[in-house]
């Protein structure tokens, strides 16, 4: 991005020669009086000169420094751990409330087992910002009981994170989100003043909390940019939904799709076609030539160097007959010490027993 900018900002100092040239976009940044094209140029060597000051991060590092420049109004905790899991406080939590519940005599059997309790916990826990529902279940039916479990497994693994001062990805987003939701904080016009424009890029990825500190945010006081392609959400698993894409879609003043394809060209669609239309068998090396593993030619103890030869058609010594009788292997160091070392017991053997038959002579 830096060299694209810089190349337009070099680009514009012949503005006939830019609007003759191939690139479009310098061709289109110089089509305007000299005025206009001296000011777009002072605005590119003004944005060269202040580009490693601009924020560039993910939703989560964005929102994380937020509440830290926030302070108090964000609600942060500068001595908070991070942690990215908190399965052992949600298996806790559950453990407590499940023996506090039915770990008394008398209780009767439970509404449902303790894997079952932990699953609907975990559920209720990873995924914070869908509403647990059914809310209006009859008291005391089964789904009343797994209402109230849910939700106080929630909210207590919710105290627990704050007393020992840990926090995960989503505690990044959740206070963000509540800090923006306070106008009494004033943490939004605080964000608005800070950024005059913000680029969101896969923004298909995004879900309802992050949309929603975007829109409460930017939209409608600054230059909000949502870049994204439906057809491409494919985290889903991790909470984001297409729908937030939609609703943002349906928010926007302006909007505008590329209507050619820059990622990829003929020749590289052509060859992907061939490779992916290929039969199973097709060579490793070429997408258009069968292939096969070498096969053992007759006389050949193993598919070795001379099979392989024979195999791919090439002149060799298996491919003009039976292989010659394999050659007596020498024995390595260890075998001929093995050798060795048998020839001195015998020796030291047939001594013992002369001494013996001298011995007796006498």
């Amino acid at each position: 991005m830096r060299e694209r900018l810089v190349t337009a900002e070099r680009g514009l100092a012949h503005p006939e020669a830019a609007r003759a040239g191939s690139d479009a976009v310098l061709a289109l940044l110089a089509d305007a009086p000299a005025t206009e094209v001296a000011a777009r140029r002072s605005r590119l060597a003004r944005a060269i000169a202040q580009f490693d000051a601009a924020t560039i991060a993910t939703t989560h590092q964005f929102c994380q420094q937020m509440l830290a420049g926030l302070g108090v109004a964000g609600d942060g905790d500068r001595d908070a751990t991070f942690v990215e899991s908190i399965d052992d406080v949600v298996a806790e939590v559950v453990d407590d409330f499940y023996v506090r519940k039915y770990g008394a005599r008398g209780v009767g059997t439970p509404a449902f087992s303790r894997a079952e309790a932990l699953a609907l916990a975990r559920r209720a826990v990873h995924d914070g910002q869908a509403r647990l529902e059914p809310r209006d279940a009859e008291p005391g039916s089964a789904a009343h009981v797994r209402h109230r479990f849910a939700t106080a497994v929630r909210a207590e693994v919710a105290r627990r994170k704050r007393v020992r001062r840990i926090y995960t990805y989503d505690d990044m987003l959740t206070r963000l989100a509540d800090a923006l939701a306070d106008p009494a904080r004033g943490a939004a016009a605080r964000l608005r003043h800070r950024f005059r424009v913000v680029l969101v890029d896969e923004f298909q990825d995004t879900d309802p909390v992050q949309w929603h500190i975007l829109r409460q945010s930017f939209h409608g006081s600054t230059t909000l940019v949502l870049i994204g392609d439906p057809k491409q959400a494919i985290y889903a698993f991790r909470g984001a939904d297409v729908v937030s894409y939609l609703d943002a879609t349906d928010a926007a003043d302006h909007h505008a799709t590329l209507s050619r394809n820059w990622r990829s060209d003929a020749v590289l669609l052509e060859a992907l076609d061939t490779v992916f239309n290929a039969p199973r068998s097709a060579t490793r090396g070429s997408p258009c030539t069968p292939w096969s593993p070498p096969t053992r030619a007759a006389g050949c103890a193993r598919p070795g160097r001379h099979a392989a030869a024979a195999a791919r058609g090439v002149p060799g010594r298996a491919a003009q007959g039976p292989a010659p009788r394999p050659r007596r292997r020498r024995p390595g160091p260890r075998a001929r010490g093995a050798r060795r070392g048998g020839r001195h017991r015998r020796a030291a053997r047939e001594r013992r027993h002369r001494r013996r038959g001298a011995d007796r002579t006498r």
